[in-house]
């Protein structure tokens, strides 16, 4: 039951540490026989405060008064973080959006937390590489002051430049911020690194990628920070060159904050 965040168990209300860590085993499965090949499902993140957690959030905190601001989660997933916010945080409920690409990641999460009735308006299936995206998230927010994207941008190799310059686009009127985590490799290139694993494509950012991408769509202000490595997940990896395939398998948590 290590895997359980503790600050997780409050959104859970009532029910205890054991309890939790049940039901989680028992959404897990559900997901898992859905072929569903993320880290965050397999090695029970899911379970895990993830935004508060960023080392960066308190740059954001000093910058903004979170009570105030309207959230954007992109991927969100279950939703732990969306009901951290929420529950715990301060955020007025219509001033919080979470959309994820699955709808099966949605509908755990509200059997995970046995919550759809009273929050079902905050969370959407909606994919951002949709041309709508934009007008889509300014039809259920007032403005967007900051964007969360936690451990999404490594799955969508193909569409991140794509993504953050939407990001941009939301938050720009508003002198907003974009926080979140992706798959990094502490190495001084300013070109990341491709690779599958499992067969779907990947992408592992440096911090000069990373930080390059950020300000070519706009971002005046950009840090980042590495976390812990991945201690498991280096099953089913392969990229273009040997050499490559060993540089990804030290892959890192890359935490960053980018400031319009």
């Amino acid at each position: 039951m290590d895997q359980i965040d503790p600050q997780v168990v409050p959104l859970f209300r009532g029910l205890s540490l054991e309890q939790v860590y049940e039901k989680g085993r028992e959404i897990q499965r559900k997901a898992l026989e859905r072929e569903f090949n993320y880290r965050c499902v397999e090695g029970f993140y899911f379970l895990r405060i993830g935004l508060r957690k960023n080392p960066l959030f308190e740059l954001v905190q000093q910058a903004k008064d979170l009570k105030e601001c309207c959230v954007l989660e992109i991927g969100c997933a279950f939703g732990v973080d969306g009901r951290d916010l929420v529950l715990m945080q301060g955020v007025k409920p219509e001033n919080y959006l979470g959309v994820d690409v699955s709808s099966a990641f949605i509908e755990l999460g509200f059997e995970l937390f046995e919550d759809k009735e009273k929050l079902e308006n905050l969370f959407v299936v909606k994919n951002v590489a949709d041309e709508d995206f934009c007008s889509f998230v300014k039809s259920k927010l007032k403005r967007v002051d900051i964007v969360v994207a936690t451990l999404v941008l490594h799955v969508i190799p193909k569409e991140n430049q794509d993504f953050v310059r939407k990001v941009y686009q939301l938050v720009e009127p508003y002198q907003g911020i974009f926080i979140g985590e992706t798959m990094g490799i502490d190495l001084p290139d300013e070109q990341p690194f491709y690779f599958e694993r499992h067969g779907s494509p990947r992408i592992c950012h440096t911090s000069r990628s990373l930080t390059k991408m950020l300000k070519e769509a706009g971002f005046k202000k950009v840090e980042t920070t590495f976390l812990s490595r991945w201690t498991r997940g280096g099953e089913g990896v392969s990229a273009t060159s040997k050499d490559d395939e060993d540089k990804v398998k030290n892959r890192a948590r890359l935490a960053f904050v980018a400031f319009v």
